[in-house]
C-alpha cells in the first residue's frame, strides 16, 4: 500500500510540473485572461484587448506538490505486515 501511494505522489508531482512547464509557466498568480496590445488600423491609437486565456501559475504548482506531499506523507501511516521465518501467512489460529 505504501508503494501505491508513494508511485502515486510521484507521478502526481510528475504530471503537475509537466503540466505548468509545457502550459507556459507563469511565475505569478494564476490568470484566468491577459490582454494584448492591439493597434487601430485607421487612427493608430493602441487599445487593450482582454482574452479569455488560462496561465497556470504558482499557485497550482503548490497545490499540485503540496498535494502530491500530503499522498506521500499518508504513505508513512501504513504499516507493512511483517511475517517471522517460522510463522505461516495461510495457517490458522488454533
Amino acid at each position: 500500500m505504501h508503494r501505491a501511494l508513494r508511485l502515486t505522489a510521484a507521478a502526481l508531482a510528475f504530471l503537475g510540473v509537466t503540466v505548468w512547464l509545457f502550459g507556459g509557466p507563469n511565475w505569478g498568480w494564476t490568470k484566468t485572461s491577459v490582454a494584448h496590445e492591439t493597434t487601430d488600423p485607421v487612427t493608430g491609437l493602441t487599445q487593450i484587448v482582454w482574452e479569455q486565456n488560462l496561465l497556470l501559475g504558482v499557485d497550482f504548482l503548490a497545490a499540485v506538490l503540496g498535494g502530491a506531499g500530503v499522498i506521500f506523507g499518508l504513505s508513512w501511516c501504513c504499516r507493512t505486515r511483517r511475517v517471522s521465518p517460522g510463522e505461516d501467512d495461510q495457517s490458522a489460529p488454533r
